[in-house]
């Protein structure tokens, strides 16, 4: 077994860049909406999360409920994405 393996990942042009990331995270910004969440991770609007809301246990990301609005805590979703990495394979 190879003691590193180094993978290189395609990231969609429209996502945010490690800068981006960063200043986010240094900001106050602490929860984001679903539509926030949305264009963040490149989706056309926020309809994908709330569908997968709507399934209980479905839902990749950590939310709150706050009376009737839903909150993404910055934090969680940073270790959320961190978690799903999936390594590349070669045949």
């Amino acid at each position: 077994m190879a003691d590193k393996l180094s993978i290189k990942v395609r990231v969609r042009k429209n996502l945010l860049d490690d800068n981006e990331v960063k200043q986010l995270m240094d900001n106050q910004i602490k929860l984001l909406t679903s539509k926030q969440l949305a264009v963040i991770i490149g989706l056309k609007s926020d309809a994908a999360l709330r569908k997968q809301r709507s399934s209980k246990h479905s839902s990749l990301f950590p939310y709150c409920r706050i009376g009737r609005r839903i909150f993404y805590p910055v934090d969680l979703l940073v270790k959320t994405l961190h978690k799903n990495v999936v390594d590349a394979e070669l045949r």
